[in-house]
C-alpha cells in the first residue's frame, strides 16, 4: 500500500505520535526579530507578526503571549527587559509586562538598527539614509541628529556608562559618537563587510564587532586600535553576545554553530551546534550560567559550562548523532556529539543517568551495543586534548550495561572513533573515525587488538563500519571530504580470516545498514541516493532517492519489511524491502538527526536536537494491520 502523504505535527500526525522523550523544542509561530532573558529561567521573543512570547527554559514551555504592534520587522529590548522598540517607518516603544503601547513618532527614513542606552532614557534609530537620529523618551521627544553616511545603518550599541554610542554603517567602519549631542569621537575601521552586531564589554573599555568578512573584531577603544581578530569563523558571523560578567564572548556564524571565547585569552574555549538553521540571535542569562540562541523559528537555551563542551570546530563528520533501542530492557539511548549520552525508560518516559565512570560525559562521539544488550562500547575524547582541533585523542571503554558501571578502557591512543560496531558473536569491537583511514579491531576476550585495516577503503575517511550477520566479515564505508566531482568514496567488504577486500564498490556513503537476513547491503551515499546492493555479490539491487538534502541516518526494521532513510529536510522516507517501492513519506516538524525502530518493527524512533526523541506508529501510518500487542 502506498501513502504519498506527508504530516506535520501537531495536527495529522498526532495519531501516530506515541510518545516524546525529553522537552519539546521551543518554536514560534513566525519568524523571530528579538530575543533575550528577563530572568535566568525565562526567555523573551518577538515573532515578525509582533506578538512577544516569554518560554519557560525549565519545560521548553510557552507561558504568555502577548500581541504588540503587528508588521514590524525589527525589534530589541532594552538592558532590564521591561520595554520593546519596534521600528519601520514608524518607531513605537512598548511596555513588556503590559503590552501597553508607551510612545512613538513618525520617522522620515526607514529603521535599519535599534538600541536603548543602559538606563532606558534614550533611544537610538539608525537609519537606510545612513542618519542616525537620537529620541528623548522621558520628555518624548527627539534629542540629536547626525548623518554618518551615503550608506545604511547596519547596527548600534550604547556603551555600558551610556556617554558614547557605536554606530556600524554599510561602508564596513565603525563611528564612535558622544550621545550627548552625537559628535564624532572615533572611528574603527577595519572589517572588509558588513557589521550585523557589535556588544561593549562591561567596563566599557572594549568593543567586539561581528562581520560578515569571518571575523570577531576587538577594538581598544581609548586608542582605537584592534586588539585581536578571532577570525575562526565561517564567512559570516551572524551575532554575538557577552556575559554579564565579561568572562565569555559568544558568536554565532553560517556554519550554524555558536562559539565560545575567553575574554582573558582570546581563545574559543568550546563550540556547540543547537539547531539546524541560521542563528540571528545570542543572549546570556544575567547570571551569566545561561546562553540561549534564536534562529528562524527555533530557540534553545542551555546551561553554559565552557569547559565541558565538547570543541566542535572539527571535522563536520565527527558530528554524527546516534540512537538505539535496547534489545531486551525497555530503553532508548541518544547521542548528541557534544551532549551527554541519555538513556530513556520508553514506557515510562523517564531518563537515567549512564554510570560513565569518569569525567566529562559530553565528549562521547559515538556509542554501540552488543547484540545481546550486556556490553557498552563508547567513544569520547581525552578532556586534555579537546583544543587539538586537527586530531584530538580518543579513547574507547566498555561498560556492563546492566551492572551500570565502567569495566575498562581498552583504547586509549587511537583517532576519534565516529562508528563503531560490534560482531554478532560479541568477540569483536570494530571502530574508525573521520580523521583516519584505518579501521580498528579489538578482541574483547583477550582484550587485545586483533586485526587492524591500515588503508581500509582505499585511503578514504572511515564513515561508517557495520558487521555481517551470518559470518566473519566487515562492511567499511568510507569517504573523499574533499571530492567535487567523480570518485567520492568507497564501500568496501572485508574477510576477516584473510584480511582481505572480497567485494567493493567505487561509491561514498555517510551510513549504512544491513538487512537481518545479511542479503542486502543498505548505503546512505554522498550523492543523496540511497544504494541497495546483494550483499553476496555486491551488484546492485535498487537506486532509491534522489534526496534534496544529505542522508543522515537509514535502517531495516527487524522483521526485514521495511527500509527506513531519513535527510535533513525534516522527513522520513520508508520502501518495501520485497521489491523496494515506495510506501510513504512522513514529513515531521523537527531535522530528524537518526532514527531507529523498535525491536518488534512496529515502531519507530527519530531523534533530534540534543535528547529530543519521537516515538511514532510506523504500521499505522503505512496501513500495515497492527501486532495484536503493544510493542515497544
Amino acid at each position: 500500500m502506498r501513502t504519498d502523504y506527508s504530516l506535520n505535527l501537531p495536527m495529522e500526525s498526532a495519531s501516530i505520535l506515541i510518545r516524546i522523550f525529553d522537552k519539546s523544542p521551543m518554536r514560534t509561530e513566525s519568524e523571530i526579530s528579538a530575543l533575550t532573558f528577563s530572568n535566568p529561567h525565562t526567555i523573551l521573543t518577538i515573532e515578525e507578526d509582533g506578538v512577544l512570547c516569554f518560554w519557560n527554559t525549565a519545560t521548553n514551555e510557552e507561558q504568555i503571549k502577548k500581541e504588540l504592534e503587528p508588521m514590524i520587522p525589527l525589534w530589541r529590548f532594552n538592558q532590564g527587559s521591561s520595554l520593546a522598540a519596534g521600528a519601520s517607518d514608524y518607531i513605537h516603544v512598548m511596555d513588556v509586562q503590559t503590552g501597553e503601547h508607551k510612545w512613538g513618532a513618525r520617522s522620515l527614513s526607514w529603521v535599519t538598527a535599534l538600541a536603548f542606552s543602559p538606563e532606558s532614557d534614550f533611544l537610538a534609530t539608525g537609519h537606510e539614509d545612513g542618519k542616525v537620529r537620537l529620541w528623548d523618551l522621558k520628555n518624548k521627544k527627539p534629542s540629536a541628529e547626525v548623518h554618518l553616511s551615503k550608506l545604511g545603518v547596519s547596527a548600534l550599541a550604547f556603551k555600558p556608562d551610556g556617554l558614547e554610542l557605536a554606530v556600524a554603517t554599510e561602508d564596513c567602519s565603525i563611528t564612535l559618537l558622544e550621545t550627548k549631542g552625537l559628535k564624532q569621537v572615533g572611528k574603527l575601521v577595519g572589517h572588509k563587510d558588513r557589521i550585523p552586531s557589535m556588544v561593549w564589554s562591561p567596563e566599557g573599555d572594549r568593543l567586539y564587532s561581528a562581520g560578515w568578512d569571518t571575523t570577531v573584531r576587538v577594538w581598544n577603544v581609548a586608542d582605537r586600535k584592534p586588539i585581536i581578530l578571532l577570525n575562526n569563523h565561517a564567512i559570516q558571523v551572524q551575532a554575538i553576545a557577552i556575559s554579564p560578567d565579561g568572562k565569555y564572548l559568544a558568536s554565532a556564524d553560517s556554519d550554524l554553530l555558536v562559539r565560545i571565547w575567553s575574554t582573558e585569552l582570546f581563545q574559543e574555549v568550546g563550540a556547540t551546534r543547537e539547531m539546524d538553521e541560521e542563528v540571528r540571535f545570542l543572549a546570556f542569562s544575567h547570571d551569566s550560567k545561561t546562553l540561549a540562541s534564536g534562529g528562524v523559528v527555533h530557540i534553545s537555551a542551555w546551561d553554559f559550562e565552557p569547559q565541558t563542551k565538547l570543541s566542535l570546530s572539527v571535522h563536520p563528520g565527527m558530528l554524527r548523532d546516534s540512537i538505539c533501542v535496547h534489545p531486551v530492557q525497555k530503553e532508548l539511548l541518544v547521542l548528541n556529539p557534544g551532549h551527554a549520552l541519555n538513556i530513556w525508560n520508553i514506557d515510562s518516559i523517564k531518563d537515567k543517568p549512564f554510570p560513565y565512570g569518569m569525567n566529562d560525559p559530553e565528549d562521547f562521539l559515538s556509542f554501540a551495543l552488543s547484540k545481546d544488550g550486556e556490553v557498552m562500547a563508547g567513544s569520547f575524547i581525552f578532556q586534555g586534548s579537546k583544543q587539538q582541533l586537527g586530531n584530538p585523542s580518543c579513547a574507547i571503554a566498555l561498560w556492563d550495561f546492566h551492572a551500570g558501571k565502567l569495566s575498562k578502557i581498552i583504547d586509549s591512543s587511537c583517532s576519534p572513533a565516529t562508528s563503531m560496531a560490534f560482531s554478532p558473536c560479541g568477540k569483536f569491537l570494530a571502530y574508525g573515525g573521520v580523521l583516519s583511514t584505518e579501521v580498528r579491531l579489538w578482541n574483547l576476550e583477550t582484550n587485545n587488538p586483533s586485526i587492524q585495516l591500515t588503508d581500509a577503503v582505499d585511503g578514504h575517511s572511515i564513515s561508517d563500519v557495520v558487521f555481517v550477520p551470518d559470518a566473519n566479515r566487515l562492511v567499511v564505508a568510507g569517504v573523499d571530504w574533499l571530492a567535487t566531482s567523480g570518485k567520492d568514496g568507497q564501500i568496501a567488504l572485508w574477510d576477516l580470516d584473510t584480511n582481505k577486500i572480497v567485494n567493493s564498490c567505487s561509491m561514498g556513503a555517510f551510513h549504512m545498514a544491513i538487512s537481518e537476513d545479511a542479503k542486502y547491503l543498505a548505503c546512505a551515499l554522498v550523492s543523496k541516493q540511497v544504494l541497495v546492493l546483494n550483499l553476496q555479490t555486491f551488484e546492485k539491487v535498487a537506486m532509491l532517492g534522489e534526496f534534496l538534502h544529505a542522508i543522515n541516518s537509514i535502517c531495516f526494521s527487524p522483521d526485514g519489511k521495511i527500509l527506513a532513510a531519513s535527510a535533513e529536510d525534516q522527513q522520513v522516507r520508508f520502501w518495501s524491502v520485497e521489491n523496494f517501492t515506495h510506501l510513504g513519506t512522513l514529513t515531521i516538524d523537527f531535522r530528524v538527526k537518526a532514527i531507529a525502530f523498535g525491536v518488534d518493527s512496529s515502531h519507530l524512533f527519530a531523534l533530534g536536537n540534543h535528547s529530543y526523541c519521537c516515538q511514532y506508529d510506523v504500521q499505522q501510518f503505512l496501513g500495515f494491520t497492527p501486532p495484536q500487542n503493544k510493542p515497544l
